[in-house]
C-alpha cells in the first residue's frame, strides 16, 4: 500500500471535520495483493458505520454489503467513489453492467469525501446502521472492490470480506465535539422605583467626625487653623512689625543745598585770582 501524503489527508480531514467519525478507526481489512484496504468502526452514539476505503491506485472505488449472506454483488447495496465527479453515493447493484447500477433515490451518508494525490485514492463516509431497508450487522457479506481507472467501469480487483462489529466500537474518548458557544446577551434594564426616608435617617452628632486641615506650609506662611490660631498669629505679626520699627529707625528725608549767588561767586573768584598773583610773585623772587 503506498502512504497517504500529509496534505492528502489534511484535505480529507478538513473536509469531514464536522463529522463525529474520528481520524483513526479501530477495525481493518485488506484484499490480498488487491492493494485496496477498507478501515472501519461502529459509533454507538449514533448508531452509524464509520469506513475509510484506500486505493493504492488512482481509480473509483467500492464498498457494499450483501443481505443476503452470500458471497454475490447483484443484489448488494453498495458505496461508491468516484474521483472525477467527486462523489461518494449510495447505489443498489442490479447488474453487473453499468446499466444495472442504480443510484439509490434517498441518499443517508455523511462526511463523505474522495481525494488522490500521488497514486493514491482515498474516500471516507458515514453511514446509518439501519435504514433503506437495509441494517447493518456483522451477519452481512461485505465486498471490496477497486476500479481500472476513475471511470465507473468493470473492477479490476475485487473481493468478500467479514467485518466485526463486535469488537471494533468506537470509543467516546476518540471523537471530539466542540460545544455551540453561547453568544453574549445583553440582559434587559429594569426600572426601581423606591422612595427615601429623610424622618428617620438623620445623622447625629456623635457619629460625625471633624477632619483635622491641612496645616502644612504652602506657600512659605502656615495656615491657621482656628480662630484662635489666627488670632495669635496676627498679634505675633504686629509685635514683630513693631519691634522692627524701633530697632531699625527710618532715617531723615536729605535737606536740599540752594545753589550760590552771583555775589559769592564773583568774591570766591577775586579769591583765586589773588593767590595765583600771590604764588607768581612769590616764585619771581
Amino acid at each position: 500500500m503506498k502512504i497517504i501524503t500529509a496534505a492528502l489527508f489534511s484535505t480529507l480531514i478538513g473536509t469531514a471535520a464536522a463529522e463525529s467519525c474520528p481520524d483513526s478507526l479501530p477495525g481493518r481489512v485488506e484484499l490480498d495483493g488487491a492493494g485496496l484496504a477498507l478501515s472501519y468502526g461502529i459509533l454507538e452514539t449514533e448508531q452509524a458505520f464509520c469506513g475509510k476505503l484506500e486505493s493504492n491506485t488512482e481509480a473509483w472505488v467500492g464498498f457494499g454489503v450483501q443481505p443476503e449472506g452470500v458471497n454475490q454483488m447483484i443484489g448488494a447495496h453498495a458505496i461508491i467513489a468516484l474521483p472525477l465527479a467527486d462523489t461518494v453515493q449510495q447505489y443498489t447493484l442490479n447488474s453487473k453492467s453499468n446499466s444495472g447500477i442504480a443510484l439509490t433515490e434517498s441518499q443517508s451518508l455523511t462526511g463523505n469525501v474522495v481525494a488522490q494525490e500521488g497514486g493514491v485514492t482515498v474516500a471516507i463516509f458515514k453511514q446509518p446502521l439501519s435504514g433503506n431497508g437495509l441494517a447493518l450487522t456483522s451477519q452481512n457479506v461485505y465486498l471490496l472492490a477497486k476500479g481500472r481507472s476513475n471511470d465507473l467501469g468493470y473492477h479490476a480487483r475485487r473481493g468478500f470480506v467479514t467485518l466485526d462489529f463486535e469488537s471494533n466500537i468506537i470509543s467516546s474518548s476518540t471523537t471530539t465535539t466542540e460545544a455551540p458557544g453561547t453568544p453574549m446577551t445583553d440582559a434587559p434594564m429594569t426600572d426601581v422605583i423606591g422612595t427615601l426616608d429623610f424622618q428617620s435617617n438623620i445623622i447625629s452628632s456623635s457619629t460625625t467626625t471633624t477632619e483635622a486641615p491641612d496645616t502644612s506650609m504652602t506657600d512659605g506662611t502656615p495656615m491657621a487653623t482656628s480662630s484662635a490660631e489666627a488670632s495669635s498669629i496676627s498679634t505675633t505679626s504686629a509685635t514683630e512689625e513693631a519691634s522692627t520699627a524701633t530697632n531699625f529707625p527710618t532715617a531723615a528725608p536729605p535737606v536740599s543745598t540752594p545753589a550760590p549767588s552771583s555775589a559769592s561767586l564773583q568774591k570766591i573768584g577775586s579769591m583765586v585770582f589773588g593767590g595765583s598773583l600771590l604764588l607768581i610773585a612769590v616764585l619771581t623772587i
